[in-house]
């Protein structure tokens, strides 16, 4: 939007939280003049805000929490108690550069997150024909199915994690070593 554009939002705004009936609402009144003044500025201030934010590539710590609200963190099974300004930074960070969600990488930097390591993705394959007798046969139940082996400790809440953040239309198997 231009200056032009916004001011004249703002000036919208401002004649509406006037109260009705105390002030003349003539076009050329000294009134007018002066909500048109102050919406100018108010526009000018909203507009370098936005060109300030588009410029800035790291995210100031004062407005930390304000980022977090936006990106809808602390994430779900997750606080920010135990979390220094640094790891927050990194979270919000990490939900702005993400843009694919449904790869091994997402995963595990995910599980990274909630301080589960995994130790390998498990999907099953179709049955091949030189494949031994004993492998499955990729049938329905099996073609929506991977398997999680990860590290043991898992102090995470891994059926919050599984319910918030990955594809619902997966089972997924755990296994702890």
């Amino acid at each position: 939007m231009t200056l032009e554009e916004t001011t004249k939002l703002y000036e919208m705004v401002l004649r509406q939280l006037m109260p009705v009936g105390g002030y003349e609402r003539a076009p050329n009144s000294n009134i007018s003049k002066d909500i048109y003044g102050h919406a100018k500025a108010l526009a000018q201030c909203d507009l370098d805000a936005k060109r300030l934010l588009n410029v800035l590539e790291s995210i100031p710590v004062e407005l930390l929490e304000e980022y977090e609200k936006e990106y809808g963190l602390p994430l779900k099974c997750q606080t920010n108690v135990t979390q220094t300004i640094e790891q927050r930074l990194a979270a919000v960070n990490w939900i702005r550069n993400t843009k694919n969600v449904l790869n091994t990488e997402y995963l595990e930097q995910l599980l990274v997150i909630f301080n589960v390591h995994l130790i390998e993705l498990v999907k099953y394959r179709p049955m091949q024909c030189t494949a031994p007798c004993n492998s499955p046969v990729n049938t329905d139940q099996l073609r929506y199915k991977v398997k999680l082996v990860l590290q043991s400790p898992v102090e995470a809440d891994l059926d919050c994690i599984i319910y918030n953040y990955l594809p619902a239309y997966i089972r997924y198997d755990l296994e702890v070593i």
